[in-house]
């Protein structure tokens, strides 16, 4: 299985090179064989990509992520004909009914809250915020009808960052900064899989935005975003900015080990787990086959 998360931060031009990803920078060249290449991340809006190496890289299922000239991730690649059996897997995804999608989204918040909480006793936090996000987690209905997700998320921030701390998606604070940077990353890592076993990622279980052509992708991978608060709780400082050398830290969560299945694997092979399992158990109509993160602990 393909391990290594590549991140480009000075080249002047990628390209093939008998199966091989070629990076040339200043009259030198590195050569990384593309069977171990799981994700690029090209962090240099002058950087040419040869059409021949996009190609090749969708014949691989590698991901490639471009980021824009504030350096934040901004375009990934994936393949139109990632899984041979596309159009029956998609029959079968159309299938699911309203209340096992229902019962998933469910089971899917309740995971995120016990493993935001995870985060919050590792870090040794308070132990009546702790007790109060348990209660969250376990008070989460159908549909998530009385916003406990909502509740556990402003409760779960404020004590992860300070009273003071507000979680917004384009906020320009290094803490949310931090938080936005590792989350794309984590989203396209989780469309990726999603796009490889098949499944359309616009028809998704909680998020169903007309405008989103992932709510699936977002369902999945709330699970996994703990790992990222965590990593971001523990390095980065309210008054510093984000450089690069954090981004790079970012990206290597995804080859930190997390526990699923009672074994200790890294997110990415966690992803894919998790992801085989999602299909399986609401193709066999039994959420109990979930395969999931028991913690948000990364290391």
């Amino acid at each position: 299985m393909s391990w290594r998360v590549i991140y480009i931060a000075e080249a002047e031009e990628m390209k093939l090179y008998l199966d091989n990803l070629k990076v040339i920078k200043d009259q030198q060249e590195i050569l990384i064989p593309l069977s171990d290449i799981h994700t690029i991340v090209v962090d240099n809006v002058r950087t040419v990509v040869t059409g021949r190496l996009m190609n090749k890289l969708t014949e691989y299922h590698i991901l490639l992520i471009f980021c824009d000239e504030m350096h934040n991730p901004n375009l990934f690649c994936l393949g139109l004909y990632s899984h041979y059996r596309v159009y029956g897997v998609l029959r079968k995804q159309l299938t699911w009914e309203d209340q096992l999608r229902e019962e998933m989204w469910s089971k899917i918040l309740r995971i995120k809250i016990n493993n935001q909480n995870s985060v919050l006793k590792y870090l040794k936090r308070d132990a009546e915020v702790i007790a109060r996000m348990r209660s969250l987690a376990e008070g989460v209905i159908p549909n998530d009808a009385t916003n406990r997700e909502g509740v556990a998320a402003s409760i779960y921030f404020k004590e992860l960052f300070g009273t003071d701390f507000t979680r917004k998606r384009n906020a320009l604070d290094t803490y949310n900064a931090a938080l936005n940077y590792g989350y794309i990353v984590l989203r396209s890592c989780v469309a990726r899989t999603v796009v490889s076993y098949g499944l359309h990622p616009a028809y998704g279980i909680g998020h169903r935005n007309q405008f989103n052509a992932f709510n699936l992708v977002d369902d999945c991978m709330e699970v996994f975003r703990p790992v990222i608060d965590l990593w971001v709780a523990m390095t980065v400082k309210d008054e510093e900015y984000l450089t690069v050398e954090m981004k790079q830290n970012l990206i290597a969560r995804l080859n930190a080990k997390i526990r699923i299945g009672g074994q200790n694997q890294t997110v990415l092979n966690a992803i894919d787990l998790y992801i085989q399992s999602f299909i399986k158990a609401m193709n066999d109509q039994e959420i109990e086959k979930l395969l999931y993160p028991e913690d948000g602990i990364a290391i």
